[in-house]
């Protein structure tokens, strides 16, 4: 009798289980769906910042910009801060931090008061060096820092002091109107913002560093960016730092006070993405590991994608897991200007996730991670 051929010994032992399975797949991905409802409520529940202002007359405001090599940059911030309808007095302050571009020749051709600086003392990272220098010279009873990329509304400053003043804040940061003007850029940012809504607590005290009003009495007495000196998120670390000397902050949307774009290439948005996720783990915590999983389940159709390719998967489940992906960043990619871009989204988290974990990988190596021309 012929018998049937035996097996290798220890062969079922060795046959090593497929890394993807449908089911592990389909919990990733159907998480976009409860996490992206979450960044949208929480988006809507955010407080705005008002588009009327009471007070006829106000303090002083110092608007301070840090700067390095930002000539290019620099005539759309000015031009906007010389426009400003704000009843009190104005000055805008722009600390050189050290550029080889002609940031400070063009800060001073539109009136601006210049601070030339060489770069950051050891033990100081260059921007919240710069802010603090800023600080130290500026005349304003509030501080208003602004980056570079803005371009401010004539009432934005007016409608944010006289927002402070009348809920009796300290600080006060705002998410104002992101422009876009990639569609790499549209697809990595709008993720990362949904993600970081996923994320977001009510009682979150994060600021945005493109936008932090604060007294200047209070900068001065809670150590201001000299407390964060050497933190590559200043603005996350000050947050920090302002809510746990029992400071009263808040953190608004404000489309109509001011727009922002933050990069210019595919170089800008992955090094943006890496500085990100290199600090952000250390002042958001949970929030940070919410946001990471929001954005690992809109780019799980990927996975499912490389499932199918190696026929781990059946091909009829790939649309489905998409799909899913899609409708979690829906609201957020017609937000940014093109609803199609949700078709998309796991294009831009994948590029996001990748950052955040190199970031995250430079960091632990000790590494730093390349910023303005310099290591963070």
């Amino acid at each position: 009798a012929r018998h049937a051929p035996r097996r290798a010994l220890g062969a079922d032992a060795m046959t090593m289980p497929p890394l993807w399975d449908w089911k592990r797949a389909a919990t990733l991905t159907f998480l976009a769906l409860p996490l992206g409802l979450r960044a949208e409520r929480s988006y809507r529940a955010m407080p705005r910042l008002p588009h009327d202002a009471r007070a006829a007359a106000l303090p002083s405001l110092s608007i301070i910009v840090p700067a390095r090599n930002e000539a290019r940059n620099l005539p759309g911030l000015l031009s906007s801060l010389r426009d400003l309808c704000y009843p009190g007095n104005v000055e805008v302050i722009v600390v050189d931090d050290g550029s080889t571009d002609d940031t400070a020749c063009t800060a001073e051709r539109f009136g601006a008061r210049v601070l030339r600086l060489d770069g950051p003392p050891p033990g100081w990272l260059g921007k919240p060096h710069a802010c603090h220098r800023g600080a130290e010279i500026a005349r304003g009873e509030w501080l208003l820092f602004t980056d570079a990329d803005m371009a401010h509304a004539v009432d934005g400053p007016r409608l944010a002091v006289s927002h402070a003043l009348e809920q009796r804040l300290d600080a006060l940061s705002l998410f104002v109107h992101q422009e876009y003007r990639s569609g790499l850029e549209r697809l990595a940012l709008s993720v990362a913002f949904a993600g970081l809504f996923a994320g977001r607590r009510p009682d979150n005290y994060v600021l945005n560093g493109q936008y932090i009003l604060i007294r200047r009495a209070v900068y001065h007495e809670s150590g201001g960016f000299g407390g964060v000196r050497g933190e590559a998120l200043e603005d996350l670390a000050l947050g920090n730092l302002l809510h746990r000397r029992g400071y009263r902050t808040a953190v608004l949307m404000a489309d109509h006070a001011a727009t922002v774009h933050m990069y210019d290439d595919f170089r800008h948005v992955w090094n943006g993405m890496t500085r990100l996720g290199a600090g952000s783990l250390q002042w958001s915590g949970l929030s940070s590991l919410v946001t990471a999983l929001f954005i690992s389940a809109v780019m799980s159709p990927l996975i499912v994608l490389t499932g199918v390719a190696a026929g781990q998967l059946r091909l009829r489940w790939l649309p489905v897991t998409w799909l899913a992906a899609a409708l979690g960043m829906f609201t957020w990619a017609q937000r940014a200007g093109s609803a199609v871009d949700a078709l998309l989204a796991p294009i831009g988290a994948l590029l996001v996730q990748g950052a955040a974990v190199w970031g995250l990988v430079r960091r632990v190596l000790r590494l730093g991670v390349p910023w303005k021309g310099r290591r963070v």
